[in-house]
């Protein structure tokens, strides 16, 4: 990386925005038919979005273009009016790092590979699912070993059984490139947790894995399938943000903290600037409704969110940076969103230090590198 940037930056949530057939040569070829290289285009209000440039690259989320539909391939630099890619391999990718100032990221699977496995999973055919998921885990382990400490693969778990999910989470354990686990719904294979998850986190800590949960596993928004996923809403405030809070709530009232107090996830894409609203009133709000809900914690529901359990993530969220006394700095960690809209390519390392223009060095240095290089092993 080019020396004259004065942050190391860790990304704790860059994606590969690929079409899904990237992998295909991964893949046994009797499934290979199964992987589609689009998805159809998505409702709006007024007719349809093509979320798909001619070269097969899903533009909708890239770079903050105002017509993405004009976009054709990678991020639109909004300031120069120039796209930069989102479709090469490593090399490629490195340099689009080097020209934001990223140390390292941590590589999730973008919108056309994640559908492409989906739309397989839908199939009913486990055994087409478990053999594409695993092609495109292969791949990406491929892809990020060309330079492990800087590519951070974060590998994708069956969503089939807690057995599958801890036979991959062993195999790719042992794979190059391969740093954490980007799971898209709890080991049991629901938007829901159960006690026979711990069967997996236990696996995790074991191998001492980490988990990157990618916006959270489940919303409020269609993922309501108990009536402890009800409490969790109504005790965690969810509706005040994204997935991911639902998910922490979900998590923190499950009890798995008590019985894996170990247990520690990095939660990506939903800030954290809500976080003292939020653990103000959970702690309410749990001694209102845990008796009908069935929840027992050794502690007040906000003790988890502080603990080091939790691990909150950043990409501009100002607010977080205000209220990091309640917080605590130790549970802040920076990322990009590379490629997509919320990114700020090609000005990371400008962006960053005005985040943290309130922080010591030392505070600056923990958010926006030490917290999740610890996290993900590249330092004690």
């Amino acid at each position: 990386m080019p020396e004259n940037y004065p942050f190391k930056l860790l990304s704790c949530d860059n994606h590969v925005e690929h079409p899904g057939t990237v992998f295909l040569d991964y893949v046994p070829e009797k499934y290979r038919e199964m992987v589609p290289p689009y998805i159809p285009d998505v409702p709006v209000l007024w007719g349809v979005l093509a979320i798909w440039g001619p070269k097969g690259v899903p533009v909708n989320i890239l770079g903050g273009q105002q017509r993405p539909q004009d976009v054709r391939q990678g991020v639109w630099d909004i300031v120069n009016e120039e796209i930069t890619g989102a479709c090469g391999g490593p090399e490629e990718y490195l340099g689009w790092m080097d020209i934001d100032g990223v140390t390292a990221a941590v590589i999730n699977p973008g919108i056309a590979i994640g559908s492409a496995i989906g739309m397989v999973k839908g199939s009913g055919d486990r055994d087409a699912y478990l053999a594409v998921l695993q092609g495109f885990n292969n791949w990406l382990s491929d892809f990020c070993s060309e330079a492990p400490d800087r590519l951070l693969g974060a590998a994708c778990i069956p969503q089939t059984s807690i057995d599958d999910a801890i036979a991959e989470l062993k195999r790719v354990r042992e794979m190059p490139g391969i740093r954490t686990l980007s799971p898209g719904a709890y080991p049991n294979g629901t938007s829901s947790p159960t006690s026979e998850d711990d069967r997996f986190w236990a696996e995790t800590i074991a191998l001492d894995m980490p988990v990157t949960l990618h916006g959270g596993i489940s919303s409020p928004i269609g993922g309501l399938n108990t009536m402890q996923d009800a409490a969790a809403w109504i005790i965690g405030q969810t509706e005040t943000t994204t997935g991911g809070p639902f998910t922490a709530a979900q998590m923190i009232l499950s009890g798995v903290f008590d019985r894996l107090p170990d247990l520690r996830f990095i939660i990506a894409e939903c800030g954290a600037g809500w976080l003292p609203y939020m653990m103000a009133e959970m702690d309410h709000m749990y001694g209102r409704h845990r008796h009908w809900a069935g929840f027992e914690l050794e502690n007040p529901p906000s003790w988890y969110c502080t603990s080091g359990n939790l691990v909150w993530n950043l990409i501009g969220d100002h607010v977080a940076i205000k209220l990091r006394d309640d917080i605590g700095i130790s549970n802040l960690t920076w990322a990009s969103d590379f490629p997509h809209s919320n990114c700020q390519f090609p000005y990371a390392q400008s962006r960053a230090k005005e985040l943290t223009a309130p922080l010591t060095d030392q505070e600056r240095y923990d958010v926006l590198w030490g917290n999740a290089a610890r996290f993900y092993g590249l330092e004690q």
